[in-house]
Parts: structure tokens; sequence; C-alpha cells
């Protein structure tokens, strides 16, 4: 791959990186999303003595050609999760969404043992499947549809990658859970010297209790996700939680 393409996949996962954690915390509630993380106050688990993992999806859920690479809970929690904030010199616009990234470096992130994820790698399609036990903050999920039509559209920017306008739209999912929602995502990335590159993908929450089911898929190459398929996969990822943890 070359540098413009690893650049384009940085600033692409920069921007829906910052753009899920947005969803996720709510980028319309800053106020409440500063008080959550100024508290630091530990959201009970339910995940004692049950191994998340056991509830992610079976490797041959993604294709018989697919490669999956599980991805620990210490991986984390040590890693992604503490840094999915906005970097100090990434700007964010509407300015109402700002808040809610400030907020997501959480003074109490979840243990490793309340995580479980795991990426299928299939021909050019990344599929990324995440368990957590989150507490109160599972009750975010039911709120995304307001959320994202207050938000449809973030735009980050940055010196070193460049910048993404990122569009947000709900879509129909089954009736899963405690809540559910889809969210289609279309970037469009500008790097530093002015070449674009677009890209999209699909993400899916369910909350069932305190456990939040995130799905999300993308392609490398740019071609647009099978939505059915997709669905079909994220009521999959709920039943087998459901039925591993339950």
């Amino acid at each position: 791959m070359t540098e413009d393409g690893r650049r384009t996949r940085r600033t692409t996962l920069l921007a829906t990186g910052l753009v899920a954690g947005a969803i996720l915390t709510g980028c319309a509630s800053g106020a409440d999303v500063r008080e959550a993380a100024a508290t630091g106050t530990p959201s009970p688990s339910a995940s004692a003595g049950v191994d998340l993992t056991a509830g992610l999806l079976p490797a041959e859920a993604f294709g018989p050609d697919a490669r999956v690479v599980p991805v620990s809970g210490e991986q984390l929690s040590r890693g992604a999760l503490p840094g999915m904030g906005a970097p100090a010199d990434v700007e964010v616009t509407p300015e109402s969404c700002t808040a809610a990234l400030q907020a997501l470096p959480m003074q109490q992130p979840p243990t490793p043992e309340d995580l479980a994820a795991q990426v299928a790698v299939r021909g050019t399609t990344y599929t990324a499947e995440l368990l957590t036990v989150a507490g109160p903050a599972a009750e975010l999920v039911g709120r995304v549809p307001e959320l994202v039509d207050q938000c449809p559209q973030v735009t980050v920017s940055s010196p070193e990658h460049g910048s993404a306008t990122v569009d947000l739209a709900t879509f129909d999912v089954p009736d899963l859970g405690d809540a559910a929602v889809g969210v289609s995502v279309e970037v469009v990335a500008t790097e530093p010297g002015g070449a674009q590159r677009e890209a999209s993908g699909l993400v899916g929450l369910v909350r069932d209790g305190d456990r939040v089911v995130a799905l999300a898929t993308g392609d490398r190459e740019g071609a647009e996700a099978d939505r059915a398929a997709f669905t079909a996969l994220l009521e999959q990822a709920y039943d087998v939680q459901a039925d591993a943890l339950d």
C-alpha cells in the first residue's frame, strides 16, 4: 500500500473513531458527559466470573475464508479505549460535538474483564465486534437516533492527517434486546496535499441489560457494505451473547 493510501486510512479511521465516540457518549449532552467523566464512578459489572469472549460470534459467522483476530480486553483497556478522545491537534465541528469527544479518555474505563472484541478480515472487508459491560452507559444506545439527528454531519481536521467530513444516518435493524440501532457512516477525507478519498461503513449497536454489542464493517477499497447481510450478522451477534451469557 502506498503512503497516500496509508494516510487516507489513518484519516478515515480518525474520523470514524471520533464520531463513533461522539455517538456513544452523546454529542448533544455535553454537560451530562462532562459530569459523568468527572465523577469517575465505576459502573457495576455483571460479568464477574464470566468470560465475555464466550459471547462473541464464532469465526465461521464471518464467512468460510475470513481471518479472525481476537482483541483482548487487556489490549482494549490499555490501548484503544483510553486513547479514543480527540487529540490536542484535532479540531471538531460543530462545536456541540466537541464536549463529548473531550470526555472520552475516561477516568474510569471498563476493566479488561468487561471487554471482549475481535476483527474479521475477508478480502478487502473488515468487520469488528465489541462486547462490553457498559453499566448505566448502556442506556445511551437508545438515544443514538436522537443524537444522530442533532449531529448528522461532523468534520474533523488535523495538521498531520488532513481533514474528513463524516455524514451519519440511522437505518432500521431488528427489534433486539432493550434497544438497537444501525448507523451508516460516509466519510470524505482530504489529505494535507489536497487529494480526496471516500469511504463508507455501517455500525450496529444493541443494548442487552447493562451489556452492549457493537458491530462495525467497512471496505478498504471503498465498496459499499451489504446492509441486509450486516443486519443479519448483528442479529446473530446479539443472539450469541444472549445465549452464552444470560
